[in-house]
């Protein structure tokens, strides 16, 4: 297993999530609950992995640790390079036509590198997570639909109706993984 900083850089829940992301309304559903309620999309995606790999419930407490981990190099990081990205893409005069397109993909591919190493950062931190639970698909759904209400209840208090609908537009998407 290799490792560097002492991160692993095997890691099953990265793979998980370029298979789900990928999947119909999954990274629209993410994104829309990134805007609307300031949700970490690698989070979310953690939810259903560790739901998928039969883990119980994340509690409300362990949420406060995982964002307590992740803050920092999100905010340092990720919502940096996210903003350059934005700036550029909305600014008039930033627009230099194909040399400021080229900037902006190489910014994108820093942005996308930099979620990967958040992934790790998850991944090593939360792997006592995995261990034990349920292999129950109904179980796998249920746990990955609690994981997700649980963290944007920390995040925001409250759950609307839409961000309910997200919710479980993304937890029904860990289905078609396990099943």
């Amino acid at each position: 297993m290799k490792q560097n900083n002492g991160l692993i850089e095997e890691n099953p829940f990265w793979d998980f999530s370029l298979k789900f992301y990928g999947q119909q309304n999954i990274a629209s559903s993410c994104l829309a609950l990134q805007e609307s309620v300031g949700a970490d999309v690698n989070i979310l995606l953690y939810c259903c992995w560790v739901a998928s790999e039969g883990a119980a419930v994340i509690e409300p407490t362990e949420f406060v640790k995982i964002i307590e981990t992740i803050e920092p190099w999100q905010s340092g990081v990720i919502r940096g390079l996210r903003q350059i990205r934005r700036n550029m893409k909305q600014e008039r005069m930033l627009d230099l036509g194909e040399l400021s397109e080229s900037l902006r993909d190489k910014i994108k591919n820093c942005e996308l590198e930099g979620e990967r190493l958040e992934q790790m950062i998850l991944y090593q931190s939360g792997q006592q997570l995995s261990e034990g639970g349920s292999d129950q698909s109904s179980e796998t759904i249920a746990n990955a639909e609690i994981n997700l209400k649980n963290y944007i209840a920390i995040i925001s208090g409250d759950i609307a109706e839409t961000t309910n609908k997200l919710i479980l537009i993304i937890s029904d998407g860990a289905r078609t993984i396990i099943d």
